[in-house]
């Protein structure tokens, strides 16, 4: 007789434990799964870094003066202002070029806004400008002449405020 009440105590505690352990590895993984974070349907968008300012003289006169975000590593240089939605008239992205006054050439592969590629030699000088450049476009938009410095802006602005060949483009750190 005992020997039955081992077994039906056994198989009762059995019918018991063995539940509650599935039941707890299925709650377990649910509560990982419920944990995660959901996939946002916002697109990323680089937010904008303020590094110092951007002047544009023209004679002796400075004709605007731009917040601008400095790209000096590679990586930067390549990204610049891609996948940017939002660029406000004073905001500029300037590209300290590796090599000095050289050859150049900008795309418009990702930008999703028109933009105006400026060309800058060693002096500061304007050399060209690319105008109102077609967001999304991989046609190569040279220089006119050997760069050291590009300066991308808002398409439209250098005509808006008299930015030319030969305009004086000086910066400074904030």
């Amino acid at each position: 007789m005992r020997k039955y009440a081992v077994w039906i105590i056994g198989l009762g505690l059995a019918a018991f434990i063995i539940p509650s352990v599935i039941s707890g590895i299925g709650k377990s993984g649910s509560t990982r799964n419920s944990t995660k974070t959901a996939p946002s349907n916002t697109p990323y968008e680089p937010p904008f870094r303020q590094d110092g300012v951007v002047h544009a003289i023209n004679g002796n006169d400075t004709v605007v003066t731009f917040r601008a975000e400095y790209a000096k590593n590679a990586e930067s240089i390549e990204v610049g202002m891609m996948y940017r939605r939002n660029v406000n008239s004073d905001m500029a992205m300037l590209f300290f070029m590796d090599g000095g006054d050289l050859p150049r050439s900008f795309w418009m592969k990702n930008t999703l806004v028109s933009l105006d590629i400026i060309y800058i030699n060693t002096d500061g000088n304007v050399v060209s400008i690319q105008e109102n450049a077609q967001p999304l476009n991989t046609t190569s938009l040279p220089s006119e002449g050997p760069a050291a410095y590009v300066l991308e802006v808002l398409g439209g602005t250098s005509a808006k405020w008299g930015i030319e060949k030969g305009t004086q483009i000086v910066w400074s750190d904030n």
